[in-house]
């Protein structure tokens, strides 16, 4: 069956690649309409995945507000991808969430301001609804991926993501942990946005490393402990557990959705029968006419956009 799953990551990814760990092939970046997207490359096995780290090959080359989420996006739509599993790291606001879980993501509260959200920023298209904002197909059957391997997780969760680089101060965190954030990330935005733009299927995993400034109970305050949280055994082996884990859960993602009788895309993303959702309307009218077969062009001024104009999200 053609590899359909791509699965966006950080550099921790391409490091298990590059030293061998996982068999895979370089495809390198494609060019798009929005500059070339970063290395792209194919993971073999019985249930194939496209890669794709999104900070660059290598070591992480990036900051998070420079990555080119639009050539990214859009090169794997113009592949086929028909489904995105998104990883990333993040670190807990909630004190029941410990160093090393895995977290699938329900919902973000976006605090990003320098990234390129849209395929319609020339243009007065592109007002999509973002409710639900990840697709619940795919974060079902991620769930059921994550149960079957018996990984600590929390199967829903806000997450807050900031600009970046640097990480937040103990005020920003008491304030993500007001508005309703359980943990924060640099990562999955604008991914998401563009992805429903795109009509495509994405969902997110997280793995936390730390935790944010609020006084865990799990770790104190340390003058000159950089990231905090890492220092005791038990959560770096919990932590590189759960890194180590990201090629099997994208291959067991990929498999699943080989076995669920998963409707052509192209007439209605991410809609199951079994699962009786649909996870991303492209308007209040439910219409949904952008062809996944052929990504928008830049400034495309395609009707199905023309049916989303009730509700935007900056």
């Amino acid at each position: 069956m053609a590899t359909k799953i791509a699965c966006i990551a950080g550099g921790e990814i391409y490091r298990q690649w590059d030293a061998g760990r996982i068999d895979g092939d370089r495809i390198g970046p494609r060019a798009t309409p929005f500059g070339d997207s970063g290395e792209i490359f194919l993971i073999n096995g019985p249930s194939p995945f496209y890669l794709l780290p999104r900070y660059g090959a290598g070591m992480d080359k990036t900051s998070p507000c420079r990555i080119n989420s639009r050539a990214n996006m859009y090169a794997l739509k113009d592949m086929g991808v028909q489904h995105v599993l998104a990883w990333g790291p993040a670190g807990a606001i909630t004190h029941n969430i410990a160093v090393g879980d895995l977290v699938i993501l329900e919902d973000v509260i976006d605090r990003t301001y320098l990234r390129k959200q849209t395929f319609f920023e020339d243009s007065p298209l592109g007002f999509l609804r973002q409710f639900p904002v990840f697709c619940p197909m795919l974060r079902r059957v991620i769930n059921n991926v994550l149960q079957s391997m018996q990984l600590v997780h929390r199967p829903s969760a806000v997450a807050a993501v900031s600009e970046g680089p640097r990480l937040e101060t103990p005020a920003e965190v008491r304030m993500l942990m007001a508005i309703g954030a359980e943990v924060v990330t640099h990562s999955f935005v604008p991914e998401v946005f563009l992805a429903k733009e795109l009509q495509m299927c994405y969902a997110a995993v997280c793995y936390v490393v730390n935790y944010a400034e609020t006084g865990s109970r799990h770790k104190p305050f340390v003058a000159g402990d950089l990231f905090g949280g890492l220092s005791q055994s038990s959560e770096t082996q919990r932590l590189a557990g759960a890194v180590g884990a990201l090629s099997r859960i994208a291959a067991g993602v990929s498999s699943a959705l080989d076995e669920v009788a998963v409707t052509a895309i192209a007439t209605r993303p991410c809609s199951i029968t079994s699962a009786s959702a649909t996870c991303h309307p492209t308007g209040a009218s439910g219409s949904n006419k952008l062809s996944p077969a052929k990504p928008l062009q830049k400034g495309s001024t395609s009707q199905a956009a023309n049916a989303n104009m009730e509700h935007s999200h900056p």
